[in-house]
Order: C-alpha cells, then structure tokens, then sequence
C-alpha cells in the first residue's frame, strides 16, 4: 500500500467527461517470426505471464472520502487479467486508416477506476497479415518513459525469450483495504498540516522567479512563455472522442540533417513538427504570423529512479517557429529555442511547480478542473500552448513480442481541455515513429498532418544536401 505522488493524484483527479487522461502506444507486430504465429489465445497467456512483472498494473486506486488527500495504491485482491484484455478485428481492408479508427475509439474510453488502471486490445485481420497490440495505462500509474518501462515487461530483446514464470509468481500480496473512517482520519491529518506543506514550496518560487527574471536578461531572443501562442482551431474545448494518426521517418535521415546543422534529433523532431504544422495550416488558410507555443514534457528521473513508475515528469515551453518558411532556418530556430528554454528550465521552477503541486487537496484540484471546464473561462484568453510534443526515448534493438517481431511503436499522449493537439515521438531501431491524437471536431483531417511531416523532413533533407 501507498500513497499517490502528488502529480500522480493531480492527474487522476484533473480527469473530467472529456479529458481522458491515459498514456499508451500502438505495437505492430509481424507474427511470421513466431512458431505458430500469434493468436489472441498465445498473445492473452503472454500478457497473463509477464504482468507480473509490472507491478503497477495489479494495483487499483482506493479514494479517500472527500478528496481529503491523496489516494492509495492498493494491490487488488480480485485483480483478473481477463477484465483488461479484449480481442478486437480491425476493419477491411485492414489498411492504417481502419487501424488508426480503431485506435481512437480505443482512445476515447475512460478507464475503470474499480480496477487497475490499464488495458490492451489485441487486434488482427491487418493487411500483410500482421497484428497489432493496443496498450492504455493512465496518466496516475506511469508518465512516458514510465510507460515505456511498462511496455518492456511484455517485450523481449531476441526470438526465443522464455514465455515467463506463472502469472501469480512475483504478484504483490493481498492486501487490506482500510475502512472509510481510517481513510477519513487521515485526510484531516493531511488537512493539518496543509499549511507546512505550502511554506516549503512559497520560498522556493522567491528564489525561483528571481533567477527567471536575472536569466531573461541575459537572454538576446525571446523564449516561450504561457499565454504567448494564437489562439488555433484545436485550442477550443475538447469532446470525448478521439482521432488518431500515425506515421514514421528514418532515423538516419534526421541524424544526416542534425549533422550537417550541428544541432540535436531532439531540435530536428522539433523542427519537422513545426513544418508539418506550417504546411497544414497554410493549405487551411490558418496559419497564424506568430510562431506556436508547444509544452515539451522532460523527464526528471535521476540515477535512482530510472526504473521507478509513476510520473517524474515536469515541462518547458518551446517555440515552434511555423512563421518560417525556409526549412534550415526553421531548424535553427527550433535549435535556439530548445537552448532558451532549458535555461529557463533550469531555473528550477519545475522544482517550484512540483512543489505547489503537493499542497493542495485532490478535491481542490478536481473543483477547479470542472469550474474550467464548465464555465469555459479558457476560451477568453490565449491558450496556456498550442500543443503538446512529447519525445520519448525507444529501444535502439530489435524487440520481440511472444516470438512475433515489433516492426513499429506508435506512442498515445493525452488530449488536454483547450489544447486539442498532441504529437508524441519514439524511437525504434532504425526509424522515429510519430503518433498524434486530437478531436475529430477539432481537426477533422489529422491524417493530412501526420503525412506532412515526412515532407517536412524531405524538404529538410532537400534544404541541406
């Protein structure tokens, strides 16, 4: 048993009708690899072997009355692996449209909060006769990086991996749920000391904000702030479905490109984004003169946490310079910025922000998310950022699943209210894999935008020789 970190609840308790927030990824796999292939029978008594492994995935939440304080994780003393898998047929002719519908229906339904926090679809009848693994965690269990770690409890580096001890061998023991009255009193504890929780935080954002202003000055550009970006067609409120597109670009394109411009993958990721971006706005006639603001979440896992669960994530704030035409100069600029804001980041205010984080309530949290939502306050002012662009590192070797090869991971990134745009990347082997969720009502043609960032990436490799 043990309690939620405080960004772990905020992102449980930040979920609304229409925020839907859960973390997950698309593996596509080539099942000729396997002896006998890989059937949903093989594919559920894999799962069933390695969740072990995964400790997070047999743990549910328990609530403490009125939001009081943080929740529980609590191993499930009734945990079945048969309430979170489903075997789903993808539509003919099985192509990456009828894939992709899939995936966002897949997308846009809420976990149950009775259970662990997770779910997969196995699905079949692609074309080249491949099948696919559908994986959904929420945000609470794991952050990017941490699902990643979830991912590879189900994956193997070579063909012939063991299929895994039983499925009850390493499981967490049964454990008591405290009554509600325990649970009650240890929420007016938590309500006690609320106020020693707040000082911690209050001389870190002095100190904070000091160093923010002393940077700033120094600083010869302008670097993204909130509340900076133009209000876009898919920074308007949110409904419950969800679309999906994905696509991928080689590797060794984008590491000849950072080269020659002396630049990072990380700024070239940036950069294809924001050409991507300009394109389909200038064929929508909506592209904006100022550049988008895009939120980039960066990983605060240190030397002992690396293998930990739960999110140690904060973010930055990145401008993404569509205002440029010319590809080269896109990418230095996406260069400049990246710089800008790590800078800034290293400030420590995502030490400030975690810390604020912790003081309040879950309850407040869930009040004020709703009071947004229901009053659309949101919609009078800038939005926060355009975006979300999340690139997570993958794996540099071949992975197997059940004997079957992964041929792509396509990774799923949350949607947030009023910011109805999220592009998060992996790597895997030899190729960037791109997955990018939104609205339908809000970009009704998101595959327009996942093929333009191949372009992108031609016109860069085009710009540089």
């Amino acid at each position: 048993m043990r309690r939620l970190h405080a960004i772990d609840a905020d992102l449980l308790y930040a979920e609304t009708p229409t925020w839907h927030l859960h973390v997950g990824g698309l593996v596509i796999l080539d099942p000729s690899t396997a002896a006998g292939g890989l059937s949903f029978e093989d594919w559920k008594e894999h799962v069933a072997d390695r969740v072990h492994r995964a400790p997070p995935l047999r743990e549910r939440v328990v609530d403490v009355p009125f939001g009081l304080d943080r929740p529980l994780w609590v191993a499930d003393p009734g945990f079945d692996v048969d309430e979170h898998v489903r075997h789903v047929h993808v539509p003919a002719p099985g192509g990456r449209h009828e894939l992709a519908a899939v995936v966002g229906d897949f997308a846009g339904r809420k976990l149950d909060r009775s259970r662990p926090l997770w779910e997969m679809w196995y699905l079949d009848e692609l074309e080249d006769g491949r099948v696919a693994m559908l994986v959904k965690v929420h945000h609470a269990v794991a952050d990017g990086v941490g699902a990643a770690l979830l991912l590879a409890s189900f994956l193997d580096t070579h063909v012939g991996a063991a299929a895994g001890s039983p499925a009850t061998a390493g499981a967490p023991p049964p454990e008591r749920i405290p009554s509600s009255l325990e649970l009650f009193a240890r929420g007016l504890g938590s309500l006690a000391v609320m106020p020693l929780r707040a000082a911690r935080p209050l001389g870190r954002t002095v100190t904070s904000a000091g160093g923010i202003l002393r940077l700033r000055s120094t600083m010869s550009g302008s670097p993204a702030m909130p509340f900076r970006g133009p209000r876009m067609a898919f920074n308007r409120p949110v409904t419950a479905q969800r679309s999906f597109a994905f696509t991928s670009v080689p590797l060794a394109d984008v590491k000849a490109v950072k080269n020659a411009c002396g630049s990072t993958v990380n700024d070239a990721v940036l950069a294809l984004c924001a050409g991507a971006l300009r394109s389909y706005l200038q064929a929508h006639d909506a592209l904006p003169d100022a550049p988008l603001v895009a939120a980039v979440p960066v990983s605060t896992r240190g030397d002992d946490d690396l293998g930990a669960y739960g999110n140690r994530v904060s973010g930055l704030f990145v401008t993404l310079p569509t205002d440029r035409a010319d590809p080269v100069e896109r990418l230095r600029s996406s260069r400049e910025a990246a710089d800008e804001a790590k800078r800034l980041y290293g400030s420590g205010v995502e030490d400030t922000l975690i810390g604020w984080a912790d003081v309040p309530p879950p309850a407040a949290m869930a009040l004020g998310v709703r009071l947004l939502t229901w009053t659309h306050l949101s919609e009078g002012i800038p939005p926060i950022f355009n975006l979300l662009v999340s690139n997570v590192p993958g794996s540099p070797v071949p992975l197997y699943l059940g004997g079957s090869t992964v041929t792509a991971i396509h990774p799923l990134g949350p949607v947030l209210d009023d910011i109805g745009l999220n592009i998060t990347i992996l790597s895997h082997v030899d190729r960037i894999a791109f997955g990018l969720l939104s609205c339908p009502e809000l970009i009704p043609d998101l595959w327009a935008l996942a093929d333009a960032i191949p372009e992108a990436l031609d016109e860069l490799v085009s710009a540089v020789g």
